[in-house]
């Protein structure tokens, strides 16, 4: 390994030598002391043991050389050499010339002659640490830099494992959600209806697309929550006993539950959570009331409601739809968000009825023509109540249409 290097530049041979014997005497052994007479050859020496790849440690210049003065030699090297520690001495000091080589030349010392060998010692070995502690800061800066660097990457990596396995939750749900629904005929496309009234909805009332996004997320899996639940129950054609309503409205709590560790669901949460809150505070889970209830869960709840009533279930057939259409009005402000209600109706009596016909039960879909004069409801034909689509709730069945109740199957 090349030695570094302290260079002394002084055209007095005396001095040169004295300065020489004292700075050795000073310098650690692997440091290697030169001398030379002259800035000329001074500058061949320094470009010399630069391309030889060797460290310069110090220059140290008397002012008084021929020709090129020592104040200006050091401002060249201070270009050419900027990390090298610069000594300037003077026989004739003065204010003048102190401030110039500090302004000029970048000295790190300027000393008036006679340098005495204490000085020479004490200022030799504290600027050589200095440089020592500079040289260990940069090269932890570097590595600080460096593990910087990695970090980054391995949060990078962590995060997109981080989003990898959100992905695949998200798909693992969204298959528990359409395997929940191909366990039962009468549900199969229950979600994806439900997304598509919701979307219809939520774009009527105006939503921004990342909050018609939301609601057609929340739609999608607004049902997961009875993930676990025995068929015997979802299934069952009579009416549930109170144990068996109960486990059913716990759906919209383990829904969201489930779905709560996912930051992806941060905002899908609520909306799964409190799609059966009704409009006038007598849903469940918390009895919200009027816009308590988040607007993803007041879509939802009458998408979800739309698609019960006029899809066919285990005890009656689907409904039609100019009678599910007078049910949502009847339910306005009671069931219902009233802006979601006059939303969804100005969707169906308009050109986009059609839109919404692709999506509702063949059954239902058939009495489209006739929404406009929101025909009367025929009489109920089945063990539960025709206008009590999501009736869980094992209340005795009434000839009159009543208000819709518990939950979607």
């Amino acid at each position: 390994m090349s030695r570094p290097v302290v260079f002394i530049i002084d055209n007095v041979s005396v001095t040169r030598q004295m300065h020489k014997e004292a700075i050795e005497a000073s310098c650690p052994r692997e440091v290697e002391v030169l001398t030379t007479a002259s800035a000329e050859e001074a500058l061949g020496t320094l470009y010399a043991l630069r391309d030889q790849g060797r460290e310069i440690e110090m220059v140290i210049v008397s002012q008084g050389l021929p020709g090129i003065p020592g104040n200006r030699l050091l401002e060249i090297v201070s270009t050419q050499f900027p990390t090298v520690c610069r000594i300037l001495l003077s026989d004739k000091p003065s204010l003048d010339e102190a401030i110039y080589a500090f302004n000029n030349s970048g000295v790190d010392r300027y000393i008036p002659l006679p340098w005495e060998k204490e000085d020479i010692k004490f200022t030799i070995t504290s600027l050589l640490r200095q440089r020592e502690m500079n040289r260990l800061n940069m090269r932890l800066l570097s590595d600080l830099q460096m593990r910087n660097q990695e970090l980054v990457v391995a949060f990078r990596n962590l995060d997109e494992a981080k989003k990898e396995n959100e992905r695949t939750y998200i798909q693992t749900v969204q298959s528990l959600a359409v395997a929940l629904e191909a366990k039962d005929r009468y549900t199969a496309g229950h979600s994806q209806r439900v997304a598509r009234f919701a979307t219809l909805i939520a774009r009527s009332m105006g939503l921004a697309k990342d909050g018609v996004e939301e609601v057609a997320q929340v739609a999608l899996l607004h049902d997961i929550g009875k993930i676990g639940m025995l068929d015997s129950i979802l299934n069952k054609p009579s009416n549930l006993t109170p144990e068996e309503r109960e486990l059913v409205k716990s759906h919209p709590v383990v829904g969201a539950q489930i779905l709560a560790p996912v930051k992806t669901f941060e905002r899908h949460v609520v909306g799964i959570r409190y799609h059966h809150e009704m409009f006038d505070g007598s849903g469940y889970p918390d009895k919200l009331k009027g816009e308590e209830i988040p607007v993803t869960a007041r879509i939802v709840s009458l998408a979800d409601a739309f698609d019960a009533m006029t899809s066919t279930r285990p005890y009656r057939i689907g409904l039609p739809l100019a009678f599910a259409m007078q049910e949502m009005q009847k339910m306005r402000g009671r069931q219902f968000c009233p802006m979601a209600v006059d939303a969804f109706i100005r969707v169906l009596q308009s050109t986009g009825a059609g839109d919404a016909q692709e999506h509702v039960p063949p059954a239902a879909a058939a009495s489209v023509p006739a929404a406009a004069q929101a025909a009367p409801a025929p009489a109920p034909s089945a063990t539960r109540d025709p206008a009590e689509p999501e009736k869980r709730t094992g209340e005795d069945s009434s000839p009159a249409p009543v208000r819709p109740k518990a939950d979607a199957a």
